[in-house]
């Protein structure tokens, strides 16, 4: 291993990095358009069926999810080229899946076309978009080993987010009034808007980024080479699962997997039919459904800031907690909204649904914010394991669980609705009762049952401040020569409960990055 600790170990992120970075999250207004608009824009005014819809999109994010782990196994490993040693390996990654994913953006939104060209497109977007989003993940932990620092970055990320969504939102409203929502020129249109922005903040966020530089720990081929000169194609392929699969064999992953998949299956369903739910069981229109989303997301810039705060005292699984059992309350509330509304006039409704969707976003900024503030410290824990820093690794397989979760969710939404007599094309008063119960139980209980079950599996995660600053400096201490014979046994424990293997088997000697590794 290299004999120098690597640069990145306690490096101090000034304010304009850390601000120029938000601008790669800010720039997923383009994937807001198309998690929020997208089905709606295929079941209304195009009037493609529910059903074909659904089983369309399932399809695309499927197929697209097993292509997923490819970048991040070429993001880790993008200083073998001369290109990434030139640019950076995250740098460079983003600078080829750019452009990419602009120009299957824009193929998503072209009207008139039969069926299969739609199931093309939504099939190379969703491999190409990965691209991009497994870099972001993964730049945390990337660029900086510090705590404050990184619960800093996640809170930027997240602004970016919200500050992207809202202008959406409010922008959507505005533009929807003006243009009208029955026909498919506004969407088209708007979806343009948003393509280049989107793409000209990505371009630059890119090219701002900090990142470890290249070094033994960074220099992942070398682990899969192992005594082999050269792998080949099917050795590569053979590597890209092997490297997914593999990470199972790490306990805290494990137990990171079970608390991101419990919130991000609620966030997506809740994702998924928060139009619906809005316009078919609330009966408000889609400006009302913009303006109630941008009051949340504006709302959400100043949770982010709480929470940045609130996790550096009360650490991560706590602040997950609290942050799960109020969005547990407010969901109990829209429930009750969904039942009675009714009774009240419209503009009553609009009112208490803005205010408790914007109350939701305290409640799901802090879920978010603490299971990604937890996620940048997974790499730290492989990288004690495997003796290399595999950010891109665990960005990767976060991102084709997204895929995964995203396709399980959009076909059981399309055959639950379709079970149901869900009309495409449908006034909004025509639905049936069934329909509109049907949105308002899955668009609550949902969120309220997952959100227990995190609460549950968070009480199953050891990685917190104290043991991620026992294992970076057991990391830093083996980076710089020190010997696996002199560990403290406090250290031993921790590692062991963190790793879920003997210390003995750690730093490279186990088979987690090259199954053919024998040490």
């Amino acid at each position: 291993m290299s004999n120098s600790a690597s640069p990145a170990v306690g490096r101090k992120l000034s304010w304009v990095t850390k601000l120029t970075y938000a601008l790669l999250p800010l720039s997923f207004t383009m994937t807001t358009m198309v998690m929020t608009w997208q089905m709606i824009y295929y079941t209304q005014p195009l009037a493609i069926s529910i059903g074909i819809v659904t089983t369309m999109l399932a399809v695309g994010k499927a197929i697209g999810g097993f292509i997923t782990p490819i970048w991040g196994y070429i993001s880790d490993r993008m200083y073998s080229t001369a290109f990434g040693r030139k640019v950076g390996r995250r740098k460079g990654t983003l600078l080829i899946a750019a452009p990419l994913n602009l120009i299957f953006y824009v193929l998503l939104w072209v009207p008139g076309m039969p069926v299969w060209y739609y199931l093309l497109v939504n099939i190379i977007y969703y491999g190409v978009y990965p691209g991009i989003n497994t870099v972001v993940y993964s730049l945390p932990s990337e660029m900086t080993d510090d705590s404050k620092d990184r619960a800093q970055l996640v809170a930027v990320q997240q602004i970016g987010g919200g500050v992207g969504g809202f202008a959406l939102s409010m922008f959507n409203a505005y533009l929807f009034k003006i243009w009208g929502a029955d026909s498919w020129e506004p969407y088209f249109k708007i979806a343009m808007i948003y393509a280049v922005l989107g793409t000209v903040l990505l371009v630059i966020g890119a090219l701002c980024i900090k990142e470890r530089p290249y070094d033994e720990t960074t220099d992942i081929s070398s682990a899969d080479k192992g005594s082999d000169e050269k792998v080949g194609f099917f050795g590569r392929l053979v590597s890209v699962f092997w490297n997914f699969l593999s990470v199972l064999r790490i306990k805290t992953f494990r137990n990171y997997l079970g608390i991101y998949l419990s919130q991000m299956t609620f966030r997506t369903v809740r994702g998924q039919i928060n139009a619906y739910f809005i316009m078919f069981v609330l009966l408000l229109t889609p400006a009302e459904v913009s303006l109630s989303t941008g009051f949340s997301f504006l709302f959400g810039m100043v949770c982010v800031v709480i929470w940045a705060t609130l996790i550096t005292k009360l650490g991560g699984m706590r602040a997950y907690r609290l942050g799960s059992w109020f969005t547990i309350v407010l969901f109990v509330g829209i429930f009750i909204l969904g039942l009675t509304h009714g009774s009240m006039p419209k503009a009553t409704v609009t009112l208490v649904f803005t205010i408790l969707i914007t109350l939701f976003t305290l409640g799901n900024s802090g879920i978010v914010n603490a299971q990604t503030y937890v996620q940048s410290f997974v790499p730290d824990v492989d990288e004690l394991v495997t003796g290399k820093r595999r950010e891109g690794q665990y960005a990767g397989i976060q991102s084709t669980l997204e895929v995964i979760v995203n396709t399980v969710v959009t076909i059981l939404v399309g055959v639950i609705l379709q079970a149901v007599g869900f009309q495409s094309g449908a006034d909004v008063k025509t639905q049936s009762p069934l329909v509109v119960n049907v949105l308002l139980y899955m668009y609550c209980g949902t969120v309220v049952v997952l959100a227990l079950v995190g609460i549950l599996l968070t009480y199953r995660m050891h990685l917190n401040e104290k043991t991620h600053d026992i294992l970076v400096g057991e990391s830093a201490r083996l980076r710089n020569g020190g010997s696996m014979d002199d560990v403290t046994e406090e250290t031993r424990k921790v590692v062991e409960d963190l790793a879920g293997m003997p210390y003995e088997k750690c730093w490279g000697h186990n088979n987690v990055i090259n199954v053919s590794n024998k040490a």
